[in-house]
């Protein structure tokens, strides 16, 4: 199993500003990471009345995986945040992003390479960040 990092960036340009902010940052990761980038996720949602968020989660090394044969059946594992005010940084790495970082290092190399991920807005505190990944991956 190959161990999984993120980098964290935010935003608190208002509306599309800031949106552009972050996609220019994640584009700028993607290519620092090279071949990594091709199983690379990515999250970003905006907050409202606060900071947009983006993260990028990457395999610390490259995972070559032969053609997949089949997936079959999906897990949604996720992990919620109350925040307690939009700018609680650091709440969001230690609950949130570590948690799914440690998700994606539990899986299989196939399992973490195949997975999707999404993110919702905070609003009224929440946040949550869904990780889909294939329950069972046949090479």
């Amino acid at each position: 199993m190959t161990t999984w990092s993120y980098e964290a960036f935010e935003s608190d340009r208002p509306g599309r500003a800031g949106i552009t902010e972050l996609e220019q940052r994640v584009t700028a990761k993607l290519e620092e990471l090279g071949l990594r980038a091709q199983h690379a996720k990515v999250a970003m949602s905006n907050i409202v009345d606060g900071a947009a968020r983006a993260v990028v989660y990457y395999p610390e090394s490259f995972i070559n995986l032969p053609p997949l044969r089949r997936i079959s059946g999906w897990i949604k594992g996720d992990v919620n945040l109350k925040a307690d005010y939009c700018a609680d940084t650091e709440r969001y790495k230690e609950e949130m992003y570590e948690g799914i970082a440690a998700l994606l290092s539990s899986l299989s190399d196939a399992q973490a390479a195949k997975s999707e991920i999404a993110a919702t807005a905070k609003k009224d505190g929440y946040a949550t960040v869904t990780l889909w990944y294939p329950a069972n991956v046949e090479l």
